[in-house]
């Protein structure tokens, strides 16, 4: 009999969460039954919805009864003890997307939703690093594309050659690194540095205010959601990321697919993917003086990228086969 998978978030939004139930759904497409579960309509995005339903049965829990061989709980903030009782699973996976304990309730606080896990999946060593709950977690890392190299090649953006190519690929939110972004952008006004900067992405509460923030720089290009930005990424000279927090940044690993390297905050995660000066420059978040930084990403450019050229990633799917196959204790009660 087909094992039975259920992937459930709170809702389906255009993040980072959603990105990973779709390319893991797609590389599980056809060897499980997979379900995506939501049990709130507000802020759910309908293309996240359709591009979800090409590799899994997506639709919002209220009453009823889902019976499955393993659940995966995607959003850890939730009142798990009503909900457990109708996605019911004999396995049980927590996938840890963020940093335990940036919210108050986070379920990994909760001894008995702790206890009823059987594994603990962490995005990062980062994350793992925070967990402090008696089960150990382990590390998968976040599913990457696999056709990254081929979209990069579908029309690719053309930027100036005589300019400094900045992009992000970045929810509009806070916490994204806006802020940051804007003393970027002042510097380089400051230094008399041509650059162009394309922003991809969509936002919430925050869009508005955010472009609007940006307004005095018209080298500022704002393109919206776009389900390829992989070709706005390959001829740019840094993939710029300013989090306040990022438990494993996909993007930063799509860049270095691409031979782009990066500019990063020290956020936790970010040694992990970044080395400093090797293929990438690593920005102190406390920074408010950009222009030393600046000068780096000029005099190493061709150095970084050359150093970043044939980076390879496998995906982890061996590790989740494992998960999923792996003998359960039994039915839940």
């Amino acid at each position: 009999m087909e094992v039975k998978i259920v992937f459930y978030n709170k809702t389906l939004l255009s993040g980072g969460i959603e990105k990973c139930i779709e390319l893991l759904s797609k590389k599980l497409y056809g060897l499980y039954d997979i379900d995506v579960v939501y049990t709130h309509t507000e802020k759910l995005d309908p293309n996240i919805v359709k591009v979800l339903n090409q590799y899994a049965n997506v639709y919002q829990i209220t009453d009823q009864i889902v019976d499955c061989d393993v659940a995966v709980w995607c959003f850890l903030y939730f009142d798990y003890h009503n909900l457990k009782k109708q996605i019911r699973a004999p396995k049980n996976i927590a996938w840890v997307h963020s940093m335990p304990r940036i919210l108050p309730g986070c379920l990994l606080d909760d001894d008995e939703f702790v206890d009823e896990m059987d594994e603990i999946v962490c995005v990062s060593e980062a994350v793992k690093n925070h967990l402090q709950v008696k089960k150990e977690g382990i590390v998968v890392h976040n599913f990457m594309p696999e056709n990254i190299l081929e979209l990069s090649n579908i029309n690719p953006a053309i930027y100036p050659n005589d300019s400094l190519n900045l992009v992000v690929v970045s929810r509009l939110s806070r916490g994204k690194g806006f802020d940051r972004l804007l003393i970027l952008c002042q510097t380089l006004k400051e230094k008399r540095i041509p650059f162009h900067l394309t922003i991809v992405g969509k936002g919430r509460a925050d869009e508005e205010k955010i472009k609007k923030s940006f307004a005095p720089y018209s080298e500022v290009e704002f393109v919206g959601y776009q389900e390829n930005p992989y070709r706005y990424v390959k001829n740019a000279d840094y993939l710029v990321q300013l989090s306040d927090d990022e438990s494993w940044c996909n993007t930063i690993t799509e860049a270095k697919i691409l031979g782009v390297p990066v500019i990063v905050t020290n956020f936790e995660s970010s040694k992990e993917q970044v080395t400093d000066l090797i293929n990438g420059i690593i920005i102190p978040l406390e920074e408010t003086d950009y222009s030393s930084y600046v000068d780096i990403a000029l005099s190493h450019k061709k150095d970084l990228r050359d150093n970043v050229k044939g980076f390879k990633f496998e995906n982890e799917i061996e590790a989740w086969y494992q998960l999923f196959e792996k003998k359960v204790k039994g039915p839940r009660k």
